[in-house]
């Protein structure tokens, strides 16, 4: 007996390595059917549900036969997210996958098929699930996912009072990604989005926030490209320093001083060009700040320009350089320009000691905050020549 129960041990210890190897086999191809399946729910493309099922009819209980593998983890964004856009395609439910899209916030934030389902979501319900669209749009920004498809939303969603307001919140956070957006200006075209533009950036000012100049100076240029120069100058004039009327830094102050590389120009200061044959800065000596002239004397080149703030009339200027002062009055222009094409040129009338000159606008300037440039004026030989400008004073005549 004690013979034949040793027997049977024998056979069954024999027996054992054979029914693990099975059960391991079994057990691995399940691992790996359920990973193929996981992958191919949570990484296919026809995961986001935008256009669906309007692309075609439901395709049947094909698209379901990766649906089991969300039992081995029921929890993971991706595998959830893919089982509704599978039941979706399968079914055509839209009522259900809405249902169903809602469980993805509970689950994260960092899957991008997830996050446009989400999107998906807040654009189909009725009404339109504004905190939803902004928190989604808010992930995707601070993963830098999508990003040139979610800041044409955003400039579509500041056209919406309701929605401008609840970015402007969400701005007034800082959150990383708000300086790349408002510096994000190039896209903007459509003259209802610049101005959803300027009107968000305003209401931030008006809670008491502040905008960096970077953050401002990339829509300026938009504002005044759409006759919008006013709004322009109201959104950079309230929160920067030293500014004056009708031209600002009148002494070449703000000019002289440090600039980081990557500050970006505004209109309304001024912009110091140099070019072939001729060389403009701004700088600072013993009698104070100054912008120099060094120029070859050849064509008629821009020196020098400045969005002003005046209105349309007649001007004079008053100019203070080092002497001597015919070097100014015979080489150097002044005149405003609209930007219809239209423009005043400006005179010498009279010269005095100390440097002075006054200059006296030929007619009246026609349109509101016209650009004054300083420019080359033309010569009969090319002598070369070297200006020191102190002062430029832009005035409005009776």
């Amino acid at each position: 007996m004690t013979g034949a129960v040793n027997r049977s041990l024998v056979k069954q210890r024999a027996l054992f390595p054979l029914i693990l190897a099975v059960s391991l086999l079994a057990a691995l191809i399940y691992f790996v059917d359920f990973s193929r399946r996981t992958v191919s729910l949570s990484g296919n493309t026809d995961n986001n549900l935008i256009g669906m099922p309007r692309s075609g009819p439901p395709v049947g209980r094909a698209a379901l036969a990766n649906v089991p593998a969300l039992a081995a983890n029921p929890l993971d964004q991706k595998i959830v997210n893919g089982v509704i856009a599978a039941r979706l395609r399968a079914t055509g439910d839209i009522g259900r996958a809405r249902r169903e899209v809602a469980l993805l916030r509970q689950l994260g934030w960092r899957n991008t098929n997830a996050l446009q389902n989400l999107l998906w979501l807040a654009g189909t319900t009725s009404p339109t699930d504004l905190p939803l669209m902004m928190d989604t749009l808010d992930a995707l920004l601070r993963r830098e996912q999508l990003l040139g498809q979610v800041y044409p939303v955003l400039n579509l969603m500041t056209t919406d009072p309701a929605f401008r307001a609840i970015l402007a919140r969400r701005l007034a956070r800082h959150p990383p990604w708000r300086l790349y957006y408002l510096m994000s200006a190039s896209d903007l075209s459509r003259p209802d989005q610049i101005e959803g533009r300027y009107l968000l950036m305003r209401a931030i000012q008006r809670s008491g926030g502040r905008l960096a100049r970077n953050e401002i100076a990339p829509v300026l240029p938009k504002l005044i490209g759409i006759g919008r120069p006013e709004q322009a100058f109201a959104l950079w004039g309230t929160q920067a320093a030293g500014v004056s009327m009708p031209l600002t830094d009148t002494n070449f102050a703000f000019a002289a001083g440090p600039v980081s590389a990557d500050t970006l120009p505004v209109p309304f200061e001024w912009q110091l060009k140099s070019g072939s044959g001729y060389v403009v800065d701004a700088g600072r000596d013993d009698h104070g700040s100054f912008m120099s002239i060094d120029w070859s004397g050849r064509g008629t080149p821009s020196f020098a320009s400045q969005r002003t703030t005046a209105r349309a009339g007649r001007y004079r200027l008053v100019v203070t350089a080092d002497p001597p002062m015919s070097t100014v009055a015979n080489r150097i222009g002044f005149r405003l320009l609209c930007t219809d094409g239209s423009k005043a040129e400006f005179n010498l009338v009279s010269t005095g000691s100390g440097g002075k000159a006054q200059l006296v606008g030929i007619g009246r300037v026609a349109c509101n905050f016209p650009e004054l440039e300083l420019y080359g004026l033309i010569q009969t030989g090319t002598s070369a020549a070297s200006v020191m400008l102190r002062t430029v004073l832009l005035e409005r005549m009776n």
